[in-house]
């Protein structure tokens, strides 16, 4: 074997044209080769680029850059369930063509634990969406001004890394009181919904041995004589909002037994409501509708598009 490649090797170097037309044929080949090789690897790049640009891993309140949400009026005694959805699709609402896994993390403030629905998932190619639930749990009671916080992060590293997340921020307005908004794009109306899971009522006028602010539990409460329950109240609240945006049903009970509203004129020369008080008694959740001038808007509130809601709320 070595001495026929020897004496092809002589035979060339004494054979000039042969050898040119060897090298020449080499030279074809390898183009040839280099060409395919080159398509090859183009398309392999091109493939990748294709399917990097295709690859979308977004969520309706996660972020790259950590988006924070406050709820302002946490009960700070009530477990919080938050939904997050995550999907594969761009603003154009074009899915990805693959499927995504992607794992969850939750970390948790002081005085709360965080639960999460499931650890992580799959967003399927079929609906390129797939919603958990994050629950932040208070491990001790938390008194009005105290806020804590959980942080949920989303992460696919397969076949693409990207992580997103979100830092939720609970504040304790006024303990045992939640208050939320909830509201769709074109939708006609929204409610502020308000809920108290206080277990007693405040004295608002002295009586007998009560002093005004002195809390009477519901048991003792429904004891009371009518004359004497008139001295008292569950949590009053005061809602505000801008009757350019919004008209209030003033047909709600809680309205209708208000005790006392501010009026704005407006540039039709009519009078509308633009704030009202009004007491919200023990162990009640409340749903007040507001009529909105602009039904392509949504106020949903809080974990909405406003960090502010259209409707504020005040307690005492």
């Amino acid at each position: 074997m070595k001495k026929k490649i020897r004496r092809t090797f002589e035979y060339l170097k004494t054979h000039k044209k042969a050898r040119i037309f060897s090298i020449a044929i080499i030279s074809v080949v390898s183009i040839f080769f280099l060409v395919n090789f080159s398509r090859y690897v183009k398309q392999i790049i091109e493939n990748y680029i294709t399917r990097t640009e295709r690859f979308y891993f977004n969520s309706d309140k996660l972020t790259t850059d950590n988006k924070t949400f406050e709820i302002n009026y946490w009960p700070g005694a009530a477990p919080y369930e938050i939904s997050i959805t995550v999907n594969s699709l761009d603003n154009n609402l074009r899915g990805t063509d693959i499927e995504i896994d992607y794992a969850l993390t939750c970390e948790a403030g002081a005085g709360i634990r965080c639960e999460l629905s499931q650890n992580g998932g799959t967003i399927e190619t079929d609906t390129n969406k797939d919603t958990f639930t994050a629950t932040a749990i208070p491990t001790r009671p938390f008194q009005d001004g105290e806020s804590s916080y959980i942080k949920v992060t989303a992460r696919t590293t397969e076949p693409f890394e990207k992580e997103l997340s979100a830092t939720f921020v609970f504040v304790v307005g006024h303990y045992g009181l939640s208050y939320k908004i909830e509201d769709e794009q074109g939708q006609p109306y929204l409610e502020s919904v308000i809920s108290n899971t206080d277990d007693y009522y405040i004295v608002r006028t002295a009586f007998g041995t009560h002093s005004v602010g002195d809390r009477i539990s519901t048991a003792e409460y429904s004891l009371l004589s009518e004359g004497e329950k008139n001295n008292c109240s569950g949590v009053i609240i005061e809602l505000s909002f801008d009757p350019n945006d919004l008209r209030l049903d003033m047909t709600n009970y809680y309205y209708q037994n208000k005790i006392s509203e501010t009026i704005e004129p407006l540039s039709d020369g009519y009078n509308y409501v633009k704030s009202f008080k009004f007491s919200i008694p023990p162990q009640t959740a409340i749903a007040i509708k507001f009529y909105k001038l602009d039904v392509t808007e949504n106020y949903t509130y809080p974990l909405g598009e406003d960090d502010d809601p259209i409707v504020e709320i005040d307690a005492s």
